[in-house]
């Protein structure tokens, strides 16, 4: 009896062994074949292979290299995982029937890139085309429109490093698609993106005749302290003072918004206002009503676009309510641009008050301690009392709901002024 428990147990090791090498030996033909295939674009070199039985295959001190644009993408360990041996064995099974896997994850540690290098340069010196996917990422900096990567290394930034999650989870027989990418970068914020799809057909081909549906789609950030340094940066090159610069990023965020036909409601930008002011947590949900379609949105009015999106936005885990936008002409100005001023103006002169009318900004010294408001060459609009000018600086004293604050503009950057008299 002990000798059959003795030779069952080397059985058991056996196996376990030759699964182990399988494994590793399947993983290293993988890469092998991979590094020969993708040696003309790029050198990809690795320090060595990891898996277990619990379904996790993956590879150490990845290194690959572009000679081409001469720079290198670094990931500490990069690893494939299952829902155990079972689900890795039938990956491939299913691959070759033309089929999705069930379930699988990419778990990225360490992903390092350098801000000085072209890859970097490729994604954040090349701006998105404008878009409502683009509002958040503009922003009210002088002459610059995006962060790119002279910014970047202006706010103390060197290297991006991220540890990163991507993992879905499909049911054939219910045919829902569960999709889940977190990316946490040090020293910026951590990304979380869900999305649920119904009607997901098994094979990629079966797509295009018959697309799946939207169920649930969100978005978070946490601890932005990207935007942070966004802030402060800006702020300190406009010589803006803290609550300055919050008023010229939401008015910046509205302007992106309104060339795009959407005007925000009140509430609304004040809930954006007060994630900026503290970006600990944003979150966007949408639940889309059946049948909806989404690139016909445009036509519909507002109120019914928000009843078939569905949408919940939480700033800092508190609900923002009530959610509302309008359709707006992209070409018009905001209310609170030049031509509203100037209808104020009419407005004061016609009852006799007190009158508005343009000045040089080489006279501006003639001003000092005068109320005015001015208008700069990016579109943006301050008004305050004009206290000194100083080093090519006007400063003005803004009075705001906890009390006054002080800020500074350019003389440069001013396209016209308006003095009260």
């Amino acid at each position: 009896m002990s000798k059959l428990i003795k030779w069952g147990l080397l059985s058991v090791l056996a196996i376990a062994v030759l699964i182990k090498l399988s494994l590793w030996l399947s993983v290293r033909s993988i890469m092998s074949d991979a590094t020969a295939q993708l040696a003309p674009i790029m050198d990809i070199r690795y320090g060595g292979i990891t898996s277990s039985f619990d379904g996790r295959i993956g590879l150490e001190k990845v290194e690959i290299h572009v000679p081409v644009i001469r720079d290198s993408l670094r990931v500490e360990h990069a690893e494939l995982k299952f829902n155990g041996l079972g689900e890795l064995l039938r990956f491939k099974e299913r691959l070759a029937e033309g089929k999705f896997p069930e379930q699988m994850a990419v778990n990225l540690k360490g992903l390092a890139l350098d801000v000085h290098g072209p890859f970097m340069q490729q994604l954040y010196d090349t701006p998105a085309e404008r878009s409502v996917f683009t509002a958040m990422s503009e922003v009210a900096c002088g002459k610059v429109r995006t962060i790119g990567t002279g910014e970047l290394l202006d706010m103390g930034y060197r290297t991006f490093e991220t540890d990163g999650q991507f993992s879905y989870l499909f049911q054939p027989g219910a045919q829902t698609l569960s999709f889940n990418l977190t990316s946490d970068t040090r020293d910026m914020g951590e990304l979380r993106v869900g999305l649920s799809l119904a009607n997901m057909s098994e094979k990629p081909g079966d797509l295009r005749v018959n697309p799946p549906k939207i169920q649930r789609v969100s978005v978070e950030i946490n601890d932005n302290q990207y935007q942070r340094k966004v802030q402060e940066y800006c702020a300190g090159k406009l010589g803006l003072s803290t609550e300055a610069y919050l008023q010229a990023a939401v008015q910046q965020f509205d302007k992106v918004l309104r060339s795009q036909r959407i005007a925000l409601e009140q509430p609304v930008l004040d809930a954006y206002g007060r994630y900026l002011a503290d970006p600990q947590s944003l979150r966007v949900e949408l639940e889309p009503s059946d049948g909806m379609v989404w690139d016909g949105l445009q036509f519909f009015d507002a109120k019914d676009v928000l009843s078939m999106l569905r949408p919940t936005v939480l700033v800092n885990r508190d609900v923002v309510a009530p959610l509302g936008f309008a359709w707006v002409d992209p070409h018009a100005r905001p209310p609170v641009a030049a031509q509203e001023l100037l209808a104020a103006q009419a407005v004061a002169v016609a009852s006799g008050g007190a009158q508005e009318g343009f000045v040089s900004v080489a006279s501006l010294a003639d001003h000092v301690g005068k109320r005015l408001r001015f208008v700069t060459y990016d579109g943006m609009y301050y008004q305050g009392v004009l206290t000194r000018i100083v080093n090519d600086k006007a400063y003005l004293s803004l009075q705001g709901g906890n009390g006054t604050a002080e800020m500074s503009l350019r003389l440069e950057k001013i396209d016209q002024v308006r003095v009260q008299f």
